[in-house]
């Protein structure tokens, strides 16, 4: 596959040389404060170790402090604002998230995450908008740069992995206990209360999308991608492993699909096979000459498996009866106020994210947010289809926007993940590149 944002441009083919353009077109550069943002972006997206009021992000911060700027810019150069084809279903969750906050039994609780829904709509709009500015070169570099922090954080995963003084030293900063018997590495995925493994995992299988559009050399890719889900195994994150394999499949079908070249999918499954038998060798030799690694990894992986899954049931059985017992199917118990309703008196939410808008938000935010997520795949397949029948299979890298969502919904079936910063940012990435069909080939 050698489709991919390049930093030289190469022809484009005739039907695609003269696309229509956007208003505000790809420029050939960025300005230096445009990518000083985006770096910083990128660069702070994994760091959840600073607690802010309202449960802010470092990065939320970093963010704000230029939406003003920049829209200021939008406004005066008359550039095109993308995501339009979003804004039916994000007004129907924030209109189902409006009335059902009315009617909570927390109204100020449900306050908290609407304006947090506000916020990441803003940022998406503005990311794509952004993006799709960027010269083939400035892109090219934001893609690297997410690849570059995926991989620096898989590193700091795996280290707290092998060697606990790590994880001790990552949560002392956030100012939290480490004593655990068997703890789960996540990184600086740390909340005021605990790691949080599971979203570290997710932001870890999403840097497979950046990766896949680098476009490294096969080697350097390949070896990326063994590291990349060797980070995502450390976490003992049993759904993301299982999304992970669930979007492989998925991209493995889409380029049968769309490209009739035996040899060429020979060679993609082979290269997957060899990825996994090196992956699956490393960590047997590791594990097998330390008992304890041993121990930890069974401890995290299968030794919960029960636990997590009983758990899972439990918390979605006291979701249906909320619903049933206040009676807001239309309506919904309000954003974040099933913990208040909960009878069990557990401040857990409810990882299903189909299940909490339904409970939370009613049959209006489940339609809003269904409806979101058939346009987001409907747009990944149409990116896919608009570049991935091009001679000697160019633009069949694009398959990685249909099969992380895939994984993503996969994902949603056990956690929510509507709020995770990185999926907005890959949702972004994937506009603009629609936007600018021209400078992605």
């Amino acid at each position: 596959m050698s489709y991919a944002v390049r930093a030289t441009r190469p022809s484009s083919p005739p039907e695609l040389s003269n696309a229509p353009r956007a208003r505000g077109a790809a420029t050939a550069s960025a300005s230096p404060a445009v990518m000083l943002w985006l770096y910083g972006m990128m660069a702070f997206l994994p760091v959840k170790i600073f607690h802010f009021p309202s449960n802010l992000e470092l990065v939320d911060l970093w963010v704000l402090a230029a939406l003003p700027i920049l829209w200021l810019s939008f406004l005066s150069s008359g550039r095109a604002i993308l995501g339009k084809a979003y804004m039916l279903p994000l007004f129907l969750i924030l209109i189902a998230s409006g009335v059902s906050a009315y009617a909570a039994p927390n109204p100020y609780g449900a306050i908290i995450p609407i304006l947090k829904e506000i916020f990441l709509f803003v940022w998406f709009v503005t990311l794509a908008t952004v993006l799709a500015t960027l010269g083939p070169k400035s892109l090219r570099a934001f893609i690297v740069l997410w690849v570059a922090v995926a991989v620096g954080h898989g590193l700091l995963i795996i280290m707290q992995f092998l060697l606990p003084d790590i994880w001790k030293l990552t949560t002392g900063w956030a100012g939290q206990s480490s004593a655990y018997a068997h703890y789960r590495p996540s990184g600086l995925f740390i909340s005021a209360k605990a790691g949080d493994a599971n979203k570290a995992a997710v932001f870890q299988l999403l840097g497979f999308v950046p990766l896949v559009l680098a476009q490294l050399s096969r080697q350097k890719s390949l070896l990326l991608a063994t590291f990349l889900l060797c980070s995502i195994l450390a976490t003992g994150s049993m759904g993301v492993t299982s999304a992970f394999t669930v979007g492989v499949t998925a991209s493995i079908v889409a380029v049968m699909l769309l490209d009739r070249n035996a040899a060429f999918i020979r060679k993609v499954i082979v290269q997957v096979a060899v990825a996994a038998l090196l992956l699956a060798g490393v960590f047997s030799f590791v594990i097998s000459r330390n008992q304890e690694y041993r121990e930890h990894f069974q401890s995290i992986i299968t030794g919960r498996a029960e636990k997590s899954s009983g758990g899972r049931f439990h918390l979605w059985s006291r979701g249906v009866d909320a619903l049933v017992e206040h009676r807001v199917l239309l309506w919904g118990v309000g954003p974040e106020n099933f913990r208040v309703v909960d009878p069990s008196g557990n401040d857990n939410q409810l990882h299903n994210d189909l299940l909490a808008f339904t409970v939370e938000r009613g049959m209006v935010g489940v339609a809003g947010l269904v409806l979101l997520a058939v346009i987001v795949l409907a747009r990944a397949v149409r990116l896919l289809l608009t570049h991935g029948t091009l001679p000697k299979g160019r633009g069949l890298t694009l398959v990685v926007f249909p099969a992380a969502l895939m994984a993503i919904l996969f994902v949603s079936i056990t956690h929510q993940i509507f709020h995770t910063r990185s999926l907005w940012i890959l949702l972004a990435l994937q506009e603009a590149m629609i936007s600018q069909p021209g400078d992605v080939t």
